[in-house]
């Protein structure tokens, strides 16, 4: 339900073209000023203010929740329809995700804080910390870090750097040029590298047809398992994803010798989309919570439930009354060096298995009430769906 306009797209510059990569150091060379950033100062200049005020009015809807420019940061798509969905994987605001569920908190940074070796003149770094350890991640300076994802499983680090993009001024021809791919890296190995890693998984990199690409959503860990999004999308369009589905991958398997094979948990369809509707991963239950709801025909909704047990993709409807609450929770920031505290809100979902009472964060916000409800706490307004671009 959050991302970047069309215009606001990670747009990635290659092949000979590169004219930043002659300029030395300055001022393109530096992580923080990107050709990709350039291009929309220019795209934005060029178009004047019709065009920024439909730019800013979706731009505010990705950043929906809890202290925004720690959301940005934190969250990658998963959601392939409403308002952003024509737009690039890394850019789109899909959900909320909790801090710390997948998604990368990458900061543009000279200094890496996890103090990277041999990175070359035309390489940036994208930044995280798992389990109380930082990594880096080099990537060479075309390729956008805030789409670099990373997340801890039993077995390792799980991470996907962000593939080279091209057509970055033709918002609905930009599309990856290589495949996603899954690498898995030692807990404790700071970098974040092909080179030293082990490679999982590589995704097909188009989705039916030459004209069709394959997008990968967010990461997350639940020890044992990954769980991961994928969706596709037809350059020359708007872009829409379509065929989202949410996977399941045991990286186990990887250390016994064995290729993960990814299952499929659910397909993501509109129904998420009503209300409040959530996911909340339960990584020590290895369990998955997706609570949606339908309208009852008297202004009112009606809540309907499904808890899937991730080792075998069995799911059950729970009986008992599900509640959740807003808390506030601590999660840092890297500024190169410099490491802050940011104190942002998270929601706590209550349920019971069995006749035991089970709590954990929800990761994914995907019913449009969440940011309606926060766009009028932060504006006092309430939103006109009409007005809204689907």
């Amino acid at each position: 339900m959050k991302t970047r306009q069309e215009k606001e797209q990670v747009k990635v510059m290659s092949g000979e073209k590169d004219w930043y990569r002659q300029a030395g150091r300055s001022p393109l060379a530096e992580p923080g000023f990107t050709p990709q950033l350039m291009a929309r100062i220019e795209e934005a200049a060029a178009e004047g203010s019709p065009g920024i005020i439909g730019l800013r009015r979706r731009f505010s809807r990705m950043a929906a929740f809890g202290g925004l420019a720690a959301v940005l940061l934190l969250v990658t798509l998963i959601w392939p329809f409403g308002p952003g969905s024509g737009l690039d994987p890394a850019g789109r605001l899909a959900a909320v995700f909790k801090p710390g569920s997948g998604a990368a908190v990458v900061m543009p940074s000279a200094s890496p804080s996890a103090s990277p070796q041999g990175l070359g003149l035309y390489m940036i770094s994208a930044e995280f910390e798992l389990g109380g350890l930082k990594y880096y991640m080099p990537l060479p300076l075309d390729r956008n870090k805030s789409a670099a994802m990373a997340v801890e499983t039993s077995a390792g680090i799980v991470w996907s750097p962000p593939p080279p993009m091209v057509d970055y001024l033709k918002s609905k021809y930009t599309h990856n040029t290589e495949p996603y791919t899954l690498y898995l890296t030692p807990k404790g190995h700071a970098e974040l590298s092909a080179d030293s890693a082990q490679r999982l998984y590589v995704f097909p990199l188009y989705a039916g047809g030459a004209q069709s690409y394959l997008s990968l959503g967010s990461l997350f860990g639940a020890g044992d398992y990954l769980l991961f999004s994928s969706s596709s999308y037809k350059i020359g369009e708007n872009q829409k994803r379509s065929g989202a589905k949410l996977y399941v991958m045991d990286v186990r398997q990887a250390g016994e010798g064995k290729i993960p094979v990814p299952r499929e948990l659910l397909t993501l369809d509109e129904s998420y989309k009503v209300y409040k509707s959530f996911m909340a991963l339960n990584s020590e239950k290895a369990e998955l919570l997706v609570v949606y709801y339908t309208e009852d025909g008297r202004g009112g909704y009606t809540q309907h439930n499904k808890l899937y047990d991730i080792a075998t993709g069995n799911a059950q409807v729970l009986s008992g009354e599900i509640t959740t609450e807003n808390v506030e929770v601590v999660s840092k920031i890297h500024y190169g060096e410099l490491t802050v505290d940011s104190k942002d809100p998270a929601t706590i979902v209550h349920y019971e298995v069995n006749g035991e009472q089970r709590s954990t964060e929800v990761d994914m916000k995907s019913g449009d009430q969440w940011f309606n409800d926060w766009w009028y706490e932060e504006y006092g307004e309430k939103i006109d769906a009409s007005t809204v671009e689907n």
